[in-house]
């Protein structure tokens, strides 16, 4: 029974001619589809759903989109598949025995199931609900013999009577029994057929003609195109009038009799009425003027000569139209809602329905009836237009008049799609329980809010049946459990996981390593030399480009590989899409499922692992998240990621960066020593060989006295070496020597200016006896000289000696330190006491914050926090930053902005201050946060991080990386609208 899209489709026994168009996905998974009992409409109906609904699309059908929808020639396919029927016509009529127990139905409520392409159905949402809540395992699902079979799915239920198998337990399809009545007798078969044809064939309707209409001696004297064009306008004439015909039948038997009856609550029934009919008797009151003008007009004379100047006025105001069909989603739901608790107005709709003039086809087409004969209105004035001959009046008001109303359809759509989706996150708002916090984080009610996707996963594979509705938003992902009320019958959501924002999210397929990378949408490319350039491997190894292995801006980053040999660089990477490892072995599949791990990064995140029972759908869930993820973080870009130096191996650790001569120079300092180059040119880094030391810890130049100052070796030595020592080639060199340290055993350093004079403090911390040792050293040494791009550059020459330091203060806290912060006459010095206070003329501390000020006491409970980083912000404000919130204070230590405050997501560890945003530094990823409104403006997911210049206010620079194993790479964090440097 299998369908393949590489044979025709006639070869396999579908029916279906082989010239006809293939749905190819519907075609894969019917490859594989697990055969059910036929007779029972509940399992039919199950693994019917399965199947359509991984197919669901947005259909357009004369300008109007339908979105999660079906065609009636993929409903047949996948019936016709499942029942193993041998004629479509049997397929059919089973799938109308669905559509009669409200499975899914005609988009506009007019027409049953039809083996058409161009016809289009729908799911109806509650018996979907209700038939997946039924529970119907996977081994009443498999085909089976006897009176064993079960069909307990609420909603859908029913045996199909002509396809039962036969009751005698000696009857085979090789023979069957003597009964004239059993199944697999040929002329009982023969006999389904032609039932199933005459049923199908009852749905065929006569056209009526214009020619049929008129005197003969009137049709017989016009040419064959005019003959078309009457026919055409023919249509068009009596097709408005049936269309108005029904606007009546909906205000006369349907509005009129619920407003003066009591079919619904009278507190009620003015808002149901308005809710469900919104403002139809403005739309009949519009098109029964054009009925009663086209009317004028066709009784004019038998030939109708012009109809586009009816048109004209018609179509300069639809506005009516707009509002109603704009309406439509929330119409059929409240409809469907008072339908299930009011048996009395499901009474008069069953009444009503039965009448003559209702033709049986229910309030729901009558409904519909307004957008679909708007979206016909352009097909049958082209039919018009296409017969009308050159130089007619018509020629010129005809396409005016279509114009027009493919403009309105355009409008209806959008509005159409924002009510749709509105009025699947009103039901899932309604479902949802959770908290206050949680659901103000949601805001499913905000008019900007999207539902990407939303499906059913297993918590575990194998035979766990226990399932998670899976719901993406366009901002958050959402994650619940799916309870039935005992008393209502109603579903409630409630959360299986907290909600997790895309921004703090990452997904990964265990079996598929290629599919575990950080999103970095901030990530482009460096100048344009880089990817031409060569890059030599630290050591003397070839390197591949800083550029390699990671997506241009707005794509997601990922590691590259080995580097090119020779020391070429790559070409700049594009986005790979990740590679889906399928399980081949069926039993393995079976057992595991489609695994998806989920991953919420911070402090409070998890790793969860859901299970796609297909994987197709797996696969449709990683790209949506992806997709979504992406078009959020370019959506709320500020900063990016610049590449500034080639990748780094994985055994080569890089701790530390400043860059010189307006960010144009860079020097890294790696536990193998230091390199030096130009940003964005990846030929020009080189070991600093003459430099010899092992370990680089800190580096930071002072520019204006022409100094670098850097932590190095295993004792943690701290020296300042004049910059002429970084362009020293000649190891014989006196320049060659290694300088004598300042200090030892130091844990970081600072430069800053105290009393206007430039300073270098040197922190000592211990921890065993948690005390801080701050070396205070001002330089004593002739006036700077300046240093130009291409001196800092060149190689050979000699230099002066390096500059000398004395000390001038030492002072002491009983404390470690972990930062050191430069106020106008004090020194703010973060340790575990927090921010205290250094007065260097009495060297007397105290604390930042005001003992006496209440609304810090919040400190004061945390004993585990720790002080990272202290800004000015303006108008004597000071931001402290913390690891776990952020606050304001005022010059006098007391709280500032009471009710502002940022409690960050990850575990920073450095700061970054480029007004008016923070940038906060954890291990995964970056967070950025704007400091005057305290909102979250933009997450940037990037793998293992660090900062490398936390202590210097305008570089911006972090290594990052996949794993250790992988290589680093030394990016520049640059805001959006920033210049490169020159």
């Amino acid at each position: 029974m299998a369908l393949t899209a590489s044979t025709s489709l006639d070869a396999h026994g579908s029916g279906r001619r082989a010239v006809e168009p293939v749905n190819e996905v519907l075609v894969a998974l019917l490859e594989n589809v697990k055969p059910v009992y036929p007779a029972m409409l509940a399992l039919v109906a199950k693994a019917f759903y399965e199947i359509i609904s991984q197919v669901l699309q947005t259909h357009e059908r004369n300008g109007l989109e339908h979105a999660r929808c079906f065609t009636g020639r993929d409903a047949v396919d996948a019936i016709y598949a499942i029942i193993r029927a041998t004629d479509r016509n049997l397929a059919i009529v089973v799938g109308r025995a669905l559509e009669q127990q409200k499975l899914f139905h005609d988009v506009d409520y007019e027409k049953r199931l039809r083996d058409d392409a161009a016809e289009l159905y729908a799911f109806d949402d509650d018996v979907v609900n209700a038939l997946l809540r039924a529970g119907v395992s996977d081994d009443d699902a498999t085909l089976c013999q006897g009176n064993g079979h079960r069909a307990d799915a609420a909603g859908i239920n029913g045996v199909f009577v002509m396809l039962t198998d036969c009751y005698s337990p000696t009857c085979s399809s090789s023979q069957p029994c003597y009964s004239v009545t059993c199944p697999r007798q040929r002329a009982q078969q023969d006999h389904l057929r032609r039932t199933a044809k005459s049923n199908v064939a009852t749905e065929m309707k006569q056209e009526k003609l214009w020619s049929m209409s008129v005197p003969k001696e009137i049709a017989s004297s016009v040419s064959r195109k005019e003959l078309d064009r009457q026919e055409r306008l023919y249509e068009l004439f009596y097709g408005e009038k049936d269309y108005v015909r029904d606007l009546c039948i909906l205000r006369d038997l349907y509005m009129k009799p619920l407003h003066n009856g009591d079919f619904v609550a009278m507190d009620r029934r003015k808002n149901f009425i308005t809710k469900v009919f919104k403002n139809a008797l403005a739309v009949l009151a519009e098109n029964m003027e054009l009925h009663r003008a086209l009317e004028r007009r066709q009784n004019e004379s038998f030939i109708c000569h012009q109809v586009g100047d009816v048109f004209m006025p018609f179509v300069q105001n639809m506005e009516a139209y707009l509002e109603y069909c704009a309406n439509q989603p929330y119409s059929m739901h409240f409809l469907e809602a008072e339908k299930r608790t009011n048996a009395r107005l499901v009474e008069f709709l069953e009444k009503t329905d039965r009448r003559p003039e209702c033709r049986k086809l229910g309030v729901q087409h009558f409904l519909t009836r307004p957008p679909t004969r708007l979206a016909r209105y352009p097909l049958m004035l082209r039919a018009v237009l296409k017969k009308t001959p050159e130089g007619h009046p018509d020629r010129v008001s005809i396409p005016l008049a279509i114009e027009r109303i493919e403009a309105m359809l355009n409008r209806i759509n959008v509005e159409t799609g924002k009510a749709q989706n509105r009025l699947r996150l009103f039901k899932v708002d309604e479902k949802l329980v959770c908290t206050v916090t949680d659901r103000n984080d949601l805001r499913l009610t905000d008019d900007q809010r999207r539902l990407v996707r939303d499906s059913q996963l297993r918590k575990r594979g194998g035979g766990e049946t226990a399932t998670i509705q899976v719901l993406l938003l366009d901002h958050m992902l959402l994650m619940c459990k799916v309870k039935v009320d005992s008393q209502t019958g109603e579903e409630r959501y409630t959360l299986y996981k907290r909600p997790v924002p895309l921004q703090m999210l990452t997904i990964c397929i265990p079996d598929d390593p290629s599919s575990t990378r950080p999103r970095m949408a901030a990530r482009r490319d460096s100048s344009s030399g880089q990817g031409q350039e060569a890059a030599s491997q630290p050591g003397g190894a070839a390197a591949g480009s800083g550029a390699a292995g990671a997506a241009g801006s707005a794509t997601a980053g990922g590691a590259s590989g080995p580097a090119a040999a020779g020391g070429a660089a790559p070409p700049a990477a594009v986005a790979v899409r990740p590679t889906i490892i399928s399980i081949d072995n069926e039993t393995q599949r079976d057992k595991y499922a489609y695994p998806l791990q989920i991953t919420y990064l911070g402090r409070s995140g998890f790793t969860t692992t859901l299970y796609a029972d297909k994987l197709a759908d797996r696969k449709q869930w990683y790209q949506c998240i992806e997709q979504q993820q992406l078009e959020l973080m370019e959506r709320h870009r500020k900063f990016e990621l610049v590449p500034v130096a080639r990748q780094f191996p994985a055994g080569i650790r890089v701790t530390t960066a400043d860059v010189y001569d307006q960010g144009r120079c860079v020097v890294i300092g790696t536990d193998h020593g230091l390199y030096l180059g130009v940003a964005g040119k990846p030929t020009s880094y080189q070991r600093l060989n003459h430099l010899k030391h092992d370990r680089v810890f800190q580096i930071e130049i002072h520019e204006q006295l022409n100094v670098m100052a850097m932590v190095a070796d295993k004792e943690r030595n701290l020296y300042v070496y004049p910059l002429d020592h970084l362009m020293t080639a000649t190891t014989s060199s006196r320049h060659g020597q290694r300088v004598k340290p300042l200090h030892t055993h130091v844990s970081f350093f600072r430069f800053g200016q105290y009393q206007d004079m430039d300073i270098l403090c040197s922190v000592r911390s211990t921890t065993l006896s948690n005390q801080t040792i701050i070396h205070v050293y001002k330089p004593t040494m002739s006036q700077p000289k300046s240093r130009t791009l291409g001196r800092f550059l060149s190689l050979g020459g000699e230099s002066g000696l390096a500059d000398s330091w004395k000390c001038i203060k030492e002072c002491y806290i009983a404390a470690e330190s972990t930062s050191l912060h430069f106020l106008r006459s004090r020194l703010c010095v973060g340790c575990s006491r927090g921010f205290e206070i250094v007065d260097l003329m009495t060297m007397n501390t105290q604390s930042l914050l005001d003992p006496a000020d209440d609304s810090l006491g919040f400190i004061n409970k945390r004993d585990t926090t720790q002080p990272i980083a202290l800004f000015r912000v303006h108008d004597g404000q000071f931001l402290l930053c913390y690891d776990v919130f952020a606050f304001y204070v005022n010059r006098n230590g007391q709280r500032a902005r009471s009710n502002w405050m940022i409690h960050w997501v990850g575990t920073p560890t450095s700061f970054k201050f480029e007004y008016p945003y923070i940038l906060a530094f954890d291990s995964q990823f970056i967070e950025v946060y704007h400091v005057e409104t305290g909102s979250v403006v933009q997450v940037i997911i990037t793998g293992n991080c660090a900062s490398l210049s936390p202590n210097k206010m305008n570089v911006n620079l972090c290594v990052t990386s996949h794993s250790p194993a992988h290589p680093q790479e030394v990016l520049r964090i640059q805001h959006i609208l920033a210049k490169d440097p020159i």
